[in-house]
């Protein structure tokens, strides 16, 4: 059973009582808490969520000379600055720290924060001895009135002291979200009441164009003004105040005013327009665009945008997506695009790419010898400058967005190395290295593009004021822009990559590609994936654009990595998609098996999701799934750490074992098959009905014991009891208007049938759900005995025997089971062809056998002496809650209740390793890799 928080705190407590050294043990003290007891995810530590020894440059008492010191602990995303020391140090008591004069703790961490940059300044400090906590929030008026005092024992109970280590709304990124959902909202408005003023948005592509380009300046605008580009914070909503009906001549006025130079524009000018900068870059070129008169509406929301809203918080990346969401949802849905959130871009650039930089930066800012350090970030710095990256499917961009803002930020470190002295010795010029012209992307979109250059432009705006704030005597100058050419409109199925960015010259290829399964896509899509997979149509749309770079990749060492539906990784799909590009070279470098994706959309998209890393390079191989991080000597197309095998259908068992079949589609819309209310109230009318009724289930009836019932009608004589033929004679009536071509309307001419299936045998059989919950360990599988027919979601073994059963029902069929079936959302979608067919079962000595079936009549008695519960909630109840439970989860089940089910399975596991001859204790990774080497020995004539 899951534990609670506060039982994972008193484990902290146990390990860290008595004992604690600021040199040794800071860094895993603070660890530990973050990841064991507060729930950080041990990635994203790694990534950066806790920085230690920090430097921080000042002047010590009496000094003219600045020095480096070194923070223990920061977590820049919260605010907090932690200065840590060993347990026997009194928090209260002064030491002498040589140049720097006598300081307590607490005074020692304010030194820390009035010689940090303003942008990095914490808002909690906290001093720490491993066995005392003190907190002091310096928003307070005096922060020592208000500190609060917490001792180790203490923990347990006081755990929502320490909450704004973690607590997700206190995070900047959290913050930036908010407000950027919020700006999305109010585009949302305005982007409407423009719309309302052209009078023919619905069929003119022309008109819809300038809505989209028109909307984007104004965007651009008003970021503008709050950020301080323009002559004044409110510029923009000021210029639309006055007269609605003279403000689409005050805008084409503005538009091209603000792209004009300085020195070019008409010496008449209307005052109010020539005060605007010039901003050039191409965002206001083009003159052809239709601006409509415009409505009240229009200027009264574009006053409130502008005043309601502090735009030069927003974050770039996110806004980016919701900006993009003012696009029509029919459109948005027909390009399969899904908007990402920053963790989870970060999921994918963080083992690409930016886990390896923000290593290397802190490894070079760890040097105490000065040559040595500024050595090492010159490296660094030339590294970063020379990187080039390509999104082939970029909508909003904030994939390139989200790099360019964190490899800005790593150069904004390297250069605050420069800041602490010698400044006015620097020019601006080749001072800052990293520019958009790195930053390239494709997308079929026009008005994503001119997104993803807008948050682009809003990246470098940001990051160069970042810049500014370590070099106050130098002038960064935003305006005018730069060109941004790096983005470009285009089919990236058909176009030629290096056409964009030469694969020469690119580092990383990366993105999110559209989420569209093969059976949804459009006419154009299909003609896409038959442009690279031929004849093969099983292949979802995502699948042309890991063909696609991997032929852009050819030779170059250029490292690739995609967010993709997880069903490229799972089933069928695999052997087309994967064989070809490891007969290549190719291989996987990094993979995040299936998640579920998230984004800052309204319209949230529920994709469950792989993310997988992957070129030619010699690399470390990763596993990631939130919690635990595998190494592996190689990453197979199942995301598995084993090696390449191929999984393909088969349309009988490998292995010597009973034929599983799948139970009875019934296409019958209600006619055949009653509800357990339904029967009662039939069976009262019609008492002779009850002979021709079976019990009926789909997959999910069986696992929750929910029952339904089915007219059954195989033999003759039913034809003279009207609710019968009444039933019968609207089935066909509903069948004759189906589709001719579908299951339906075949079956017509037998209404009073399911469609048939000549292999079933009616009788004892074992009945495996086609799906089932993933967080359950074994798959519900069962003996039925009660003449009940199968419908389709249930997989049938006419005749099996209780050690098909064992077998069947152990974690080693499982095991296999969760790596090559296909998934619905995260639910496991078992097939007979793939994963039955394919299982390679034991060669058992007849002690071996008799073990399973007696552990097997195990698992089947302990379910009975649980007689009224489903399997649902026996199965559910013995599967161990993840790790991030919450109260409520951990109180649905009472898992101790299912004790004696959970140790009869662990035999019959037991038991079934002993079968396949090894002893793996459990260990599913072990266990699947043996599985796939049972596969490939078993197929090796094939």
């Amino acid at each position: 059973m899951a534990q609670t928080e506060t039982g994972r705190a008193k484990d902290f407590v146990e390990t860290w009582r008595g004992r604690g050294d600021e040199k040794a043990d800071t860094a895993t003290f603070w660890t530990d808490l973050l990841t064991r007891v507060l729930g950080v995810p041990q990635a994203e530590v790694a990534r950066g969520f806790m920085r230690t020894e920090k430097p921080v440059k000042g002047r010590a008492p009496g000094s003219t000379k600045p020095r480096t010191r070194y923070a223990d602990v920061v977590l820049p995303d919260r605010g907090v600055l932690i200065e840590q020391k060993s347990i026997d140090i009194d928090l209260d008591h002064a030491r002498d720290n040589g140049v720097w004069g006598h300081e307590t703790p607490l005074e020692q961490a304010m030194w820390y924060v009035s010689n940090m940059r303003w942008s990095d300044r914490p808002r909690w400090v906290v001093v720490c001895n491993f066995s005392t906590f003190r907190i002091y929030d310096l928003e307070d008026d005096v922060p020592e009135d208000g500190m609060v005092e917490v001792t180790l024992e203490e923990l347990p109970l006081q755990l929502a002291s320490l909450s704004f280590l973690y607590d997700p709304s206190a995070s900047k990124v959290h913050k930036e979200q908010r407000l950027s959902v919020e700006a999305g909202r109010r585009i949302g408005r305005l982007y409407d009441a423009l719309a309302a003023c052209y009078r023919h948005i619905e069929d003119d592509p022309e008109e819809q164009r300038s809505l989209n380009v028109v909307i984007t300046r104004m965007v651009f605008l008003l970021y503008a003004e709050d950020a301080g580009l323009l002559q004044t914070r409110t510029a923009f909503g000021d210029y639309c105040q006055g007269n609605p009906a003279s403000l689409r001549e005050r805008l084409v006025r503005l538009f091209e005013t603000v792209d004009t130079p300085m020195g070019m524009r008409d010496e008449y000018l209307d005052a109010r327009a020539a005060a605007f900068p010039y901003v050039n870059g191409g965002l206001f070129a083009d003159r052809s665009i239709v601006v409509p008169q415009l409505s009240d509406d229009v200027a009264a929301t574009i006053a409130e945008v502008s005043t309601d809203l502090d735009w030069s918080g927003i974050s770039p990346t996110i806004f980016g997506a919701v900006f993009e969401s003012t696009l029509n949802p029919e459109t948005r849905r027909e390009g399969g695009m899904h908007y990402t959130s920053v963790e989870n871009i970060h999921k994918v650039i963080g083992p690409l790419f930016l886990d390896g930089l923000l290593r290397e930066l802190e490894e070079a800012e760890a040097f105490i010898d000065v040559k040595r350090r500024e050595r090492k970030l010159g490296l660094l710095h030339d590294k970063i400058a020379n990187l080039r990256f390509l999104d082939p499917a970029c909508g909003s961009g904030n994939f390139l967005t989200e790099t360019y803002l964190q490899l800005r930020r790593i150069e904004n470190r390297i250069l605050e190395d420069k800041a602490g002295g010698g400044q006015t010795m620097l020019e601006t010029d080749g001072l800052v290295r990293v520019t958009l012209d790195a930053f390239h992307g494709i997308e079929v979109n026009d008005f994503a593009v001119a997104v993803a250059k807008t948050a682009l432009w809003i990246a470098e705006a940001q990051t160069l004021e970042e810049t500014q704030d370590l070099f106050p005597l130098l002038d960064f100058d935003f305006l005018p822009l730069r060109s941004n050419q790096g983005i470009v409109e285009g089919n990236a199925v058909r176009m030629d990559w290096n056409e964009v960015l030469p694969a020469s010259e690119c580092s990383y290829v990366m993105g999110n590609p559209p989420f569209i399964g093969y059976s949804n896509h459009t006419k154009e899509q299909e003609a896409d994936r038959a442009s690279i997979f031929g004849k093969v149509k099983t292949v979802d749309y995502v699948a042309c654009w890991y063909w696609k770079a991997a032929e852009y990749m050819g030779s170059w060492p250029i490292r690739a990595a995609f967010v993709s539906t997880n069903s490229i990784c799972q089933g069928q799909q695999v052997e087309p998609i994967w064989k070809p590009l490891f007969d290549k070279g190719f291989h996987i470098d990094f993979a995040w098996p299936s998640f579920k994706w998230t984004n800052e959309a309204t319209d949230q998209a529920g994709v469950t999701v792989v993310i997988v890393g992957f070129s030619k390079e010699r690399t470390k191989k990763l596993i990631f799934d939130g919690i635990d991080t595998i190494s592996a000597e190689n990453i197979n197309a199942y995301l598995t750490a084993s090696s390449n095998v191929f999984i393909r259908k088969r349309s009988k068992p490998l292995s010597d074992v009973p034929e599983m079949i799948m139970g009875f589609k019934p296409a019958e819309h209600g006619y055949l098959i009653m509800a357990e209310g339904e029967f009662k109230a039939a069976l009262m009318q019609e008492p002779d009905i009850e002979k021709w009724v079976r019990p009926f289930s789909m997959g999910g009836d069986f696992i929750k014991g929910d029952k339904r019932f089915c007219l059954w009608l195989v033999e003759e004589g039913w034809e003279s009891i009207p609710y019968i033929q009444n039933r019968v004679l609207a089935c066909e009536q509903w069948r004759s208007e189906q589709t001719k071509t579908g299951d339906a309307y075949k079956l017509k001419d037998v209404p009073h049938l399911f469609r048939q299936n000549k292999k079933f045998v009616d009788g004892l059989y074992l009945a495996v759900p086609a799906v089932s919950s993933e967080k359950r360990d074994y798959v519900p599988v069962g003996f039925v005995t009660n003449g009940m027919i199968p419908g389709n979601q249930l997989y049938v073994i006419s005749n099996a025997e209780l050690y098909h059963f064992g077998v069947m029902t152990s974690q080693f069929h499982n095991a296999w089971m969760r790596v090559v079936a296909g998934r619905l959302e995260m639910r496991y979608r078992y097939a007979s062809d793939i994963v039955y067919n394919n299982f390679v079962w034991p060669d058992p000595t007849d002690e071996q056998r008799e073990r399973v079936e007696a552990c097997a009549q195990a698992v089947l008695d302990a379910r009975e002496a649980h007689e009224g519960d489903s399997l649902a909630m026996m199965y559910d109840g013995i599967s161990p809650m993840p790790a991030d439970a919450s109260e409520s989860d951990l109180k649905k089940f009472d898992q101790r209740k299912y004790d004696d089910l959970l140790a009869a399975h662990r035999a019959l596991d037991a038991a079934v390793e002993a079968a396949y001859g090894v002893d793996f204790g459990g260990d599913e990774e072990r266990i699947v890799g043996h599985l796939l080497k049972l596969y490939v020995r078993a197929t090796a004539g094939e």
